[in-house]
């Protein structure tokens, strides 16, 4: 899907980082924006195109950590997007670099465009609405919830595919995939808590990212984070009546104990489980059958194999509980099994597997990604 510089996002793999939340590099255990740029070799890990930073507005801008970040970002390939609530800021953020805006504010879409058309390789991204009237605000791209939305149900899902296959059809912009961020439940527990949980985000992380268009990934879920609760917890004031406030847990980066090497200090700004210590950056990094291998050979392949190319999407039969597509051009076929029984796959080369296979059959709450010749 890339066609040239001037559109880099066709096909890319943002990574949303809730900063409060992902490094603290100074010791008070809140996450800041020189923790982001001292995790940048990890992003590099990861292999996601660009960064979509989630700033707290409710702190000061340190503009010149946010110049360093941008800097080494672009050194190291990788893009930078900022939420913009406000379109007065365009051209601040464009002086110090950025690559793109998320827009919160729907009557700032018009106005932002108007500017960034001045800017070739900036993309405008806001939320794409289900009826996909949001063509005169001529977004570059528009981020879809239906399949973060949809359960973890075979027809439901398919349901929701084709029709952000469909809204992004009718808004003239590249279909955008995403099943978490920081204001929603995570995977993890969303689809059943848990190992039943933590097996359907694996497969569901496969159907995701085998999809044509941009995918959106949100921090920690390729570390299959759960949702922790929060329950009388001391919480700062303009967090008290959040509801997905635990959602936005520090990421676990190494050792054997809370804050896991998220700072320096020895606390964060919310409560780490002492049993993320199975779920850090280090120890996965360390199992080559982890949730974050999965999702860097997923990455991976999605920009890489010739499977993967191919805008166009056909279903195939498949047992009751389940669906299969594929990409037609490349060739990619996704298979994902929601029932409660193993099913045969599909002829073809098996690329990648959310979870382990029984002489190519598909265990239940798992999928699949092969390649026809």
């Amino acid at each position: 899907m890339r066609r040239n510089q001037d559109e880099w996002w066709l096909g890319a793999t943002f990574y949303q980082v809730y900063v409060r939340s992902f490094a603290d590099s100074d010791g008070d255990g809140i996450g800041d924006l020189d923790g982001v740029r001292e995790r940048l070799g990890y992003l590099d890990l990861l292999g996601v195109d660009a960064l979509w930073l989630t700033l707290d507005p409710t702190v000061e801008l340190d503009v010149t950590a946010f110049d360093r970040l941008v800097a080494d970002a672009h050194r190291d390939g990788v893009r930078v997007m900022v939420d913009l609530p406000d379109e007065r800021m365009v051209r601040f953020w464009l002086d110090r670099g950025v690559d793109g805006f998320h827009v919160t504010d729907d009557h700032a879409h018009q106005l932002v465009r108007q500017v960034l058309d001045d800017h070739p390789g900036i993309v405008a991204a806001g939320e794409l609405r289900p009826t996909g009237d949001q063509r005169p605000y001529d977004l570059h791209l528009g981020i879809n919830l239906r399949l973060m939305l949809a359960g973890f149900d075979a027809v439901e899902l398919r349901t929701a595919i084709d029709a952000t296959l469909d809204a992004a059809a009718m808004a003239g912009v590249p279909p955008t995939w995403t099943l978490s961020n920081h204001d929603s439940v995570r995977e993890a527990t969303r689809y059943g808590d848990g190992p039943l949980g933590t097996q359907r985000a694996r497969a569901m992380a496969l159907v995701e990212l085998g999809l044509p268009g941009v995918v959106y990934l949100y921090n920690g879920e390729e570390l299959g984070l759960p949702t922790v609760p929060l329950p009388g917890w001391a919480l700062p004031d303009q967090y008290r009546s959040d509801a997905h406030v635990g959602s936005r847990v520090p990421l676990p980066w190494q050792d054997g104990e809370p804050p896991f090497g998220f700072s320096p200090g020895t606390s964060a700004w919310l409560p780490m489980p002492p049993e993320w210590a199975k779920l850090t950056v280090e120890r996965q990094l360390e199992d080559a059958d982890s949730t974050l291998s999965l999702y860097r050979q997923a990455v991976d392949l999605r920009k890489t194999h010739r499977a993967f190319s191919g805008d166009e999407l056909e279903w195939y039969g498949a047992p009751a509980g389940c669906f299969a597509y594929r990409r037609k051009g490349g060739g990619l076929i996704c298979v994902l099994n929601g029932c409660q029984a193993a099913v045969p796959l599909p002829a073809g080369e098996i690329l990648l597997a959310s979870g382990p296979l029984n002489d190519r059959h598909l265990p239940p709450n798992t999928a699949a990604w092969l390649v026809t010749s």
